[in-house]
């Protein structure tokens, strides 16, 4: 499989990078300190929040607003909505982690939230991020009120039962039998919703045209599923201590690792790359340099197969 290499050049790695410190920066400060009553809950949202990740969905928020032209005084705001999908990423985790669902005892190089605090505390702590995402979206004084609550409304639907969480109840009830197009329907509901949202938010806050939203849209449903197809791939491949998080998770389940030969899974993986890279030059965007070199990054995985 041939993937192609974007140019990312020195100034490009240092836009991704201090983007990336300024989130973790943000993500900070938007919750509790972990000394802060009741002390145990905020720690477990900060050790769920701030653990070590790519902030893929936050960087791809940022930089697509600054691709669709927002104006500098909003290029925080957006950030800020990126903190708030992350924050929603983070509570997912914490619930998929659980032993209920995937019954998980590393995350991100750590002990899952339920294995560091319990479960009881693990359950509030990820109800109480979700609620803070919507907070943080609502107080943005940087937006209009009509874009507040479109975004708050769109949030909604993106974690509701039109996206994560039917997404997860998908999951729960795969039993081995799925189609192809059963298991891309679960991947963009359980994981590519958040990526929906990610260009959506972008575009709303950029006063985006229908034509841009649309492209922007596509490009969000092809890299939600080539990040979970990557995802299940990883899952496969990569040792506990390699990937950072349990393995195995998928085991008895239908994915599309599962139905196909590891070549023909590369294959979609990278078609569905294509169709991203395709409706991003269809967006009209001002630039993709960034974005091109954020997605290089995020899938480098897959040059070493």
């Amino acid at each position: 499989m041939t993937v192609t290499a974007f140019d990312l050049n020195e100034d490009t790695h240092a836009q991704i990078d201090a983007m990336r410190g300024r989130i973790d920066a943000c993500l900070a400060a938007l919750v509790p300190t972990a000394d802060t009553w009741p002390r145990q809950l905020h720690a477990a949202q900060r050790h769920a929040l701030l653990s070590p990740g790519k902030r893929f969905r936050p960087l791809l928020t940022a930089f697509l607003a600054q691709a669709c032209g927002i104006d500098e005084a909003r290029q925080e705001a957006a950030m800020e909505v990126g903190c708030a999908i992350e924050m929603v990423h983070a509570a997912s985790l914490i619930l998929d982690d659980l032993p209920c669902m995937d019954d998980a005892n590393l995350r991100r190089n750590q002990p899952t939230t339920h294995v560091a605090f319990g479960e009881s505390t693990a359950i509030l702590s990820a109800t109480a991020l979700l609620n803070r995402s919507f907070g943080v979206v609502a107080r943005n004084g940087a937006l209009d009120a009509e874009q507040r609550a479109e975004l708050c409304d769109l949030l909604s639907y993106a974690v509701g039962t039109s996206g994560l969480i039917a997404g997860q109840m998908a999951d729960l009830d795969n039993t081995g039998s799925a189609s192809v197009s059963e298991i891309e329907r679960v991947n963009r509901l359980k994981t590519g919703a958040l990526f929906d949202f990610s260009a959506d938010a972008a575009a709303i806050m950029s006063n985006s045209p229908a034509a841009q939203r649309a492209a922007l849209k596509d490009f969000s449903r092809q890299i939600g599923l080539a990040f979970q197809l990557l995802d299940d791939i990883k899952d496969v491949l990569q040792p506990p201590e390699i990937s950072g998080k349990t393995s195995g998770r998928d085991t008895g389940k239908t994915t599309l690792v599962a139905k196909h030969s590891m070549s023909e899974t590369k294959a979609m993986l990278e078609t569905y790359l294509a169709n991203a890279k395709t409706a991003l030059s269809r967006a009209n965007l001002l630039t993709t340099k960034t974005l091109s070199a954020l997605i290089d990054r995020q899938f480098s995985f897959l040059r070493d197969l």
